[in-house]
């Protein structure tokens, strides 16, 4: 019976008139290559300051974290799929960095339909994460959270034909892993203020360069006149 609902999806997709191609929004899905951002990062997402490798990295985990697809057909016209949102397994879980098979409405997101994408066009898509919990639940979004977010490169996906039962061909090959950012505010005043320490420092060496030089550096560091022996010399 599960395998008969994504296909009852499809075709009813295809059967309408409006575009609606549809996605396997899963980073635990089989990928036929390596990952574009990093050989050693799997497609997983990892915390704040962590390298991108399956091994030594540490990828986030928690149910508060969601991730949400944003999908366009540019680079320049992505949306929020908002029937996407998804939560990260629980700091338990042996999946690290990778969301769960189902979206916050309990609906399968294999396969997700992309509601500005018909079939057969190239699809321009980005995966995004921030806090739900923390930020409203289904009243937030991405564009305003705060705290810790994070966001995958823009890539492009060729949506299947209507019809296509080939499960592989659904799959976000483009997609790479990523890592969670500062909240954009923390960052601007970390920034201000290494700003303020490399003027302080910059004004502190002009001070030095502008002082007078002691009077004995100034007079060349000359022997004191002595008229006694000055009247010795030739």
């Amino acid at each position: 019976m599960k395998k008969v609902i994504p296909l009852v999806m499809l075709l009813g997709g295809a059967m309408s008139g409006f575009p609606q191609g549809s996605v396997t929004f899963r980073n635990s899905a089989t990928f036929a290559t390596t990952d574009p951002d990093s050989a050693t990062g799997n497609r997983l997402v990892y915390d704040q300051g962590s390298p991108l490798d399956a091994a030594t990295g540490v990828a986030l985990t928690g149910t508060q974290w969601v991730a949400e697809l944003y999908a366009g057909t540019s680079a320049g016209s992505l949306a929020p799929v908002t029937a996407s949102i998804s939560r990260f397994r629980s700091t338990t879980t042996a999946s690290k960095g990778k969301w769960a098979l189902s979206t916050v409405n309990g609906v399968a997101n294999d396969p997700l339909l992309l509601p500005n994408n018909d079939f057969g066009t190239i699809a321009f898509l980005r995966v995004v994460i921030w806090d739900y919990d923390a930020n409203g639940g289904a009243a937030g979004s991405f564009e305003t959270a705060t705290g810790k977010t994070g966001q995958s490169a823009v890539f492009t996906y060729r949506v299947p034909p209507a019809g296509d039962l080939l499960l592989s061909d659904y799959v976000m090959e483009g997609f790479g892993c990523f890592a969670c950012v500062p909240e954009p505010s923390v960052l601007a005043l970390g920034l201000v203020g290494l700003a303020g320490l490399l003027l302080f420092g910059q004004g502190k060496t002009k001070a030095l360069k502008s002082e007078p030089l002691c009077p004995s550096l100034a007079l060349g560091l000359r022997r004191p006149r002595n008229p006694f022996l000055d009247g010795l010399e030739p």
